[in-house]
């Protein structure tokens, strides 16, 4: 069996390290951010990206999300499972009420949160609580 390696390529560029500064101010814009239940990687840009992927938990979650919705910046939600959002706004996210089942689409700049059940089960509603769920924020780079 062939030995499984990892190449990893360091572009060190002028050219990409501006694409990398040029990232670095497009993110400190962000005005968006948007819970999902996962992560679609179809709604990503049609490009080569790299993802920056951070678990939090949900007390550090509410407090992230009060300290940005401070400096501006817009909640929407693409989240059917009602208890999801339900357990979402009694620890103190303010989302919209009610499921939303429309379909994600990255906007450059948007910094997503993935809140997902710790074990879901297909084809059943699970009553979610707190110690239900899990989250990630997750940039774009």
């Amino acid at each position: 069996m062939p030995e499984k390696s990892l190449n990893i390529h360091v572009i060190n560029t002028p050219m990409a390290q501006a694409q990398v500064q040029e990232n670095a101010v497009r993110q400190e814009s962000a005005k968006r951010i948007v819970f999902l239940n996962a992560l679609p990687l179809n709604s990503l840009p049609k490009r080569h990206v790299h993802l920056d992927v951070i678990p939090v938990s949900l007390k550090e979650l509410v407090s992230w999300v009060s300290r940005r919705l401070d400096e501006g910046y817009q909640l929407e939600h693409y989240i059917r499972h009602e208890s999801t959002i339900q357990v979402l706004r009694i620890i103190g996210i303010p989302l919209a009420e009610g499921p939303n089942a429309g379909i994600y689409q990255y906007r450059h700049g948007d910094i997503l949160v993935v809140a997902t059940l710790r074990n879901p089960v297909r084809g059943q509603e699970v009553q979610a609580r707190p110690e239900d769920l899990e989250a990630w924020v997750v940039t774009v780079l």
